[in-house]
């Protein structure tokens, strides 16, 4: 009997595939994978802690030193809206707003664990690591790493976020980064006739079963022919777009929303772009007045796109940060970082939108009505995804079960 040690880094050269594909967390094993379906989640960040004033709940009667800097623009969903997002205005019958999105944790670090993974940490040290996984690494673990038709990554980051990856669930369910060599190698090096014997070659090798080392590389050999000779380099390839398309989405965040929108119509499940500079601790009118309309017009484009293709039922847009911002303008004429109070709002996901959720108080300090939390965020993306949280349970290093959503989590839509 033949004695053969494959690698990874091995195994990919046989196809004669770069090594860049290690990067898409391909994994060695995907037991008990959810079967497939359309749902997918877009997920944008406003890093650095956007202001719920000024975004989704502005408080005009409030006393001047609260109520909005830019002002307040009403929607054709009978709410109100900061007043920068004047495309977003004729869009309120396609979003939901949430007025009591709060938690306790205002720093940037930690916040953004708690908001990334639905669970705090109090380790706020730069050194501190991830504890929990991100939403979309829980996605990749409920999904498998690949799409198990075309071989589409299930979660990728178009640009980074902190506490973005996997924590205890492992490498195969990091994120598969849109930029650098991991894109580029995503078109075989070979021609696909080459490519396709080498395939068989492989196939060979799997008829005489040599060792149990070649069955561990099944489910990775399928993903990465999949990817290959599937759809994945023509999804993160914007220049397939129509000319009219990529004119409508723009330069910057529209151009990532655009990108994000080819992902999950190709069959990725979780896309994550970061959007950030908002950590406005002076000046906030006037930094919002060049942060802001991009982000108008990026949003407004990519719901129409979803409604427009039919994607909406399928499609959940949340865009959401760290933290909000303090309700009081400070000496500097900007704000401070205030989690009692974080921006979020929904679109799509064949939920009711249209609506503002949860209440405030009069100067937007705190939730008025039963506040949401993290955790609650959780427990939409299961429901959007049709899941049953009790019924998914992962072992963490330290071999104990585990669940991803708390008990007492609530559906915010």
């Amino acid at each position: 009997m033949l004695d053969i040690q494959f690698n990874r880094r091995d195994f990919m050269k046989v196809g004669g595939i770069s090594t860049g594909l290690a990067s898409l967390g391909l994994s060695d094993a995907n037991a008990q994978n959810l079967p497939s379906n359309e749902k997918s989640v877009v997920w944008l960040w406003l890093g650095g802690g956007a202001t719920h004033v000024e975004t989704f709940d502005p408080k005009p009667m409030a006393p001047v030193e609260v109520r909005s800097t830019t002002g307040s623009v009403m929607t054709n969903g009978d709410f109100l809206l900061g007043g920068n997002f004047i495309k977003m205005a004729s869009r309120g019958d396609k979003i939901a707003v949430v007025r009591s999105f709060a938690h306790s944790n205002s720093s940037h670090r930690t916040g953004t664990h708690w908001v990334m993974t639905g669970h705090n940490s109090s380790d706020n040290t730069p050194q501190s690591t991830q504890k929990e996984p991100s939403y979309g690494s829980i996605v990749s673990s409920m999904y498998g790493a690949n799409h198990p038709v075309n071989g589409m990554p299930t979660y990728v980051k178009i640009n980074g976020i902190s506490f973005d990856g996997p924590a205890w669930l492992g490498g195969q369910c990091q994120p598969y980064g849109a930029s650098g060599e991991g894109v580029k190698n995503l078109k075989s090096r070979i021609e696909s006739n080459r490519f396709l014997d080498r395939r068989n070659l492989v196939s060979s090798f799997d008829k005489l079963k040599l060792t149990n080392d070649l069955e561990l590389w099944g489910d990775l050999r399928k993903q990465s022919y999949g990817l290959i000779l599937g759809k994945a380099s023509e999804a993160f390839d914007i220049k397939k777009e129509s000319e009219a398309s990529r004119k409508k989405y723009g330069s910057g965040l529209g151009e990532q929303m655009l990108l994000a929108r080819r992902l999950v119509e190709n069959g990725t499940k979780f896309v994550t772009m970061h959007y950030g500079g908002w950590d406005m601790h002076s000046n906030i009118a006037k930094s919002l007045n060049g942060r802001m309309p991009p982000l108008d017009h990026a949003l407004s484009t990519f719901i129409d796109d979803l409604y427009d293709r039919g994607m909406s039922k399928n499609v959940l847009l949340v865009v959401t940060g760290e933290f909000g911002r303090t309700y009081r303008v400070n000496k500097n004429a900007g704000r401070d970082h205030w989690a009692q109070l974080s921006p979020l709002m929904f679109s799509g996901g064949d939920f009711e939108m249209g609506r503002v959720i949860g209440e405030s108080t009069a100067k937007a300090e705190t939730p008025k009505s039963e506040p949401f939390r993290p955790k609650d965020v959780t427990a939409t993306m299961f429901a959007h995804f049709g899941v049953d949280p009790a019924e998914i349970q992962r072992v963490d290093f330290a071999g104990r079960p585990r669940y991803f959503v708390e008990s007492d989590a609530k559906v915010i839509l």
